[in-house]
């Protein structure tokens, strides 16, 4: 059942700190539930100046908010989807998808196709990409992420 109280709004760069955190908090704990076993390779305090450092400033991210609680966010660069993480316990209301017809309404006049990554044992994802019109265009062993993880490339058209 959709969140009907879900707001879709870009970060604000006077809380960059406070948001990346709370973001950074939610990727982790996401990762943790999605992908038991995934290989953690930096620590919390790593990723967390990672999201305040870099994703913030250099991607266009896109926060779910329900009062006042970030329950989701994706973040672009350029042609790529770099990140698309909703809340553990708040999946399937409808706020991933929310967040990435957003990104594809942004990309669409920068790019004619929106692509990117997933972790091959990644069914949640592979099915919610696949379902919104998403086609596998590449397959890779893990040799190309930190993690080491056999992952997925996916593209589609951002219009239509």
């Amino acid at each position: 059942m959709p969140d009907v109280m879900i707001g879709i709004r870009r970060a604000h760069p006077a809380a960059f700190a406070a948001e990346s955190d709370a973001t950074a908090t939610l990727f982790i704990e996401a990762r943790r539930a999605m992908l038991p076993g995934l290989r953690v390779v930096h620590s919390e305090a790593h990723t967390r100046r990672w999201m305040r450092e870099i994703v913030f400033p250099r991607h266009s991210v896109w926060l779910a908010d329900v009062a006042g609680e970030i329950v989701g966010f994706a973040a672009r660069d350029g042609a790529w989807l770099a990140h698309l993480y909703v809340k553990t316990g708040r999946t399937g209301r409808g706020i991933g998808g929310r967040l990435l017809d957003v990104i594809l309404a942004e990309a669409a006049p920068v790019t004619p196709v929106l692509r990117l990554y997933t972790f091959a044992r990644n069914a949640g994802a592979r099915r919610f990409y696949e379902r919104r019109g998403f086609v596998e265009v590449a397959t890779g062993d893990g040799s190309g992420n930190e993690e080491g993880e056999p992952d997925v490339r996916y593209e589609r058209p951002t219009r239509g």
